[in-house]
């Protein structure tokens, strides 16, 4: 799915969203020559970003959580590229307080300005940063998709969801649930609408008798299932049983913390 575009000029996307999706501007157009635009994309259920120039001379795949997170100058993965068949690491960025970050690149951010490699960036940022590639290359383009591996992850999660109550849900954005409950269920908030709601809910779940949790992202891409026995109790960075995941079939271990203040 095409979902951002920033035509040939000397700067790169007006978004400062940081390439969540948040942001919507312009009109979707179907040519490389259109003026920059871009749809909202932050409730696509997609595992993959597909960046390209314009004219597809230099382009990646690249796994969604290889793009998000905080870093600077660190090495993220490149599934495979208009460089190279094979995964590779490069160096970005992506900081917090930089409005035109990511910066996203062929390969190491550093190399990549001087020669022409950068596939994205955003605050309609420009320096050689964008003139040395978006007027040679006929501008820039997001894509997102789900891979064929991203979709038997979320087939296999629907699946474990057979069985299970759905009790609590917090949307996409940069805060986790308002509950202050510790996940015992005594609070209630919010109007319970389904896994993709827009607004975080709750339902009281105390009084019910289960056994087991199930935790999931909206997209089902990573979940984990955990007994009741392992969540609760008080514990600071220790080992808990996790009977399955999205990461294997089998138990394992994994730290986490509950504490109690």
């Amino acid at each position: 799915t095409w979902v951002r575009h920033v035509p040939s000029g000397d700067k790169w996307h007006p978004a400062k969203d940081q390439l969540t999706g948040s942001e919507a501007y312009g009109s979707k157009g179907t040519q490389s020559s259109d003026p920059a635009w871009s749809i909202k994309f932050d409730s696509i259920d997609f595992d993959e970003f597909m960046f390209a120039t314009g004219d597809c001379q230099k382009w990646m795949r690249v796994k969604k959580d290889q793009v998000y997170g905080w870093y600077s100058n660190a090495q993220r993965e490149v599934e495979e590229s208009s460089t190279s068949e094979r995964p590779y690491k490069a160096r970005w960025y992506r900081r917090a307080n930089n409005r035109e970050d990511p910066w996203i690149t062929l390969r190491d951010h550093s190399t990549s300005v001087k020669e022409g490699e950068v596939l994205y960036g955003e605050n309609n940022f420009g320096n050689i940063h964008a003139s040395n590639v978006l007027p040679v290359h006929n501008g820039a383009d997001v894509y997102v998709r789900m891979s064929a591996d991203g979709k038997a992850k979320q087939q296999e999660c629907r699946e474990a969801h057979d069985g299970w109550t759905l009790v609590r849900h917090v949307p996409p954005g940069n805060m986790w649930h308002p509950a202050k409950d510790q996940l015992v269920g005594t609070e209630v908030y919010g109007t319970p609408s389904g896994d993709h709601g827009d607004k975080a809910w709750t339902v009281r779940y105390d009084t019910m008798d289960y056994d087991e949790f199930m935790f999931s992202t909206g997209d089902c891409l990573k979940w984990l299932i955990a007994k009741k026995t392992s969540v609760f109790g008080w514990y600071s960075n220790a080992q808990r049983d996790i009977e399955k995941s999205s990461s294997s079939d089998r138990p394992y271990k994994a730290r986490w913390y509950r504490r109690a203040n």
